[in-house]
């Protein structure tokens, strides 16, 4: 950190910190929330000092074994109250008179892992390239975030405490030098299955304007009921008084549960159709299309989303490595890949713009590596948020992200700036879907 600046805003005097070509303001606070209670708007403050990342919702660190060279969290500490935003805007940004685009980035993580102040997020270079401002969001997890006891009310608490963070930046970001008028949510994976679910959630209006979907595994949502009921049986045993390691002990169990649901049990915590503030599960297609017009939608997806999933399966891995790839496991990575998140994405799609939206979809390519995991879940992500945390991690794009990276960006940026949509592929990177 080179300087500070001091940011006067309807939240209170915040210290930000230049950081070369940006600054950025971390942790800060924008509700709070008891546990398994509906998060609280934060008042105002006299200051706050935005120096230090935010914490993450507690999860349970797990060490794959299977290559992966960084710590997802980056060494940052969990807490319950980890409800906080953090803003990387252009070092000039305050002087543009509130009219820089927003991006709200909401973090994947399959609804148990993760967190919006996580290194491997970390918006700097899209934000010095792009103009743009970017607000990382962290949110519940887990039983904290979308089950609790079991309880209606304790659904859907993480998709509330995302609506939480968008009230809060269409009150603040001004101060910042961003449009409240111009704001684009995006999410990859489960963020992204979050940020189709806000476009039909209640009292969303006005909060968004644009949506990107990296990844969305909509293929997992509905067909639930049987893993739902299971999960929530366990979960009514859950002492609410518990420690944390307790509640996360507990989870487990939970999780254990949601095996009946077979691929949904990959993401088997997350948004509930029927609580608040979501439609019932007959209502969601009714609710989307009506949404569609409100909306324009950026689609992306990586051609072997799977390879990320199998390549934790020592036996894959090890025919690989020894050149012995059938066609059958790629089969199978495409068969799931379909199942996942083609399908289901492309009927998103075609309900979005028969209904009158606008949108695009775009498949990120294989790299032509010849690695297990080319083209696979998250390869989007080193070319989004680049950075030394990916370097000879197995999604690194090596000697292409230099230019690879700049050409996702660009589409990224341009579409947060004016909704413009890429219509032209861009060769060993994008196809255009349509």
């Amino acid at each position: 950190m080179n300087a500070w600046r001091d940011i006067d805003a309807p939240c209170g005097r915040i210290r930000a910190y230049e950081n070369g070509q940006v600054i950025r303001a971390r942790g800060i606070r924008y509700a709070r929330a008891e546990r398994f209670a509906l998060p609280v708007d934060e008042q105002a403050v006299d200051f706050i000092d935005a120096a230090e990342a935010g914490p993450a919702s507690p999860q349970i660190r797990r060490d794959p074994n299977a290559g992966m060279t960084f710590d997802q969290l980056g060494g940052l500490p969990t807490s319950e109250d980890c409800l906080r935003v953090s803003v990387t805007m252009p070092r000039d940004s305050t002087k543009a008179d509130g009219e820089l685009p927003v991006l709200v980035w909401i973090h994947g993580g399959a609804y148990v892992a993760g967190a919006g102040d996580a290194e491997i997020y970390n918006p700097h270079t899209l934000v010095e390239e792009q103009g743009i401002i970017v607000v990382n969001v962290t949110y519940r997890l887990g039983v904290l975030g979308y089950l609790g006891t079991g309880k209606p009310e304790h659904s859907n608490l993480g998709l509330l405490d995302q609506i939480s963070a968008l009230r809060w930046v269409q009150r603040n970001i001004a101060s910042f030098g961003g449009d409240p008028d111009n704001v684009t949510i995006a999410g990859q994976s489960a963020g992204a299955d979050a940020c189709a679910h806000l476009m039909i959630a209640e009292a969303t209006d006005g909060l968004f304007h644009r949506v990107i979907l990296a990844s969305p595994p909509l293929g997992l949502a509905g067909g639930t009921e049987a893993m739902n009921w299971a999960m929530a049986k366990v979960a009514r045993k859950i002492d609410p008084d518990a420690s944390i390691d307790d509640i996360l002990e507990a989870q487990e169990e939970v999780h254990k549960a949601a095996l009946v649901g077979g691929l949904h049990a990959g993401m088997c915590f997350g948004i509930h159709y029927g609580a608040y503030p979501l439609p019932g599960k007959s209502d969601a297609d009714g609710a989307w299309r009506e949404a569609a017009r409100k909306y324009d939608v950026l689609m992306t997806r990586t051609e072997r989303e799977i390879a990320f999933f199998a390549g934790f399966v020592p036996a894959f891995r090890r025919l690989h490595d020894r050149h012995l790839t059938s066609p059958m496991l790629e089969s199978l990575i495409s068969g799931i890949t379909s199942t996942v998140y083609t399908r289901a994405a492309k009927e998103f799609y075609d309900r979005h713009r028969m209904a009158g939206g606008q949108g695009t979809r775009l498949l990120i390519v294989s790299r032509g590596d010849g690695s297990f995991f080319d083209a696979a879940h998250s390869g989007d992500l080193p070319l989004l948020f680049p950075g030394s945390v990916w370097h000879d991690s197995f999604l690194d794009y090596g000697d292409k992200t230099a230019i690879a990276g700049p050409e996702l960006r660009n589409i990224w940026g341009r579409f947060t700036r004016t909704g413009a949509l890429p219509r032209v592929r861009v060769p060993g990177l994008i196809d255009i879907l349509g």
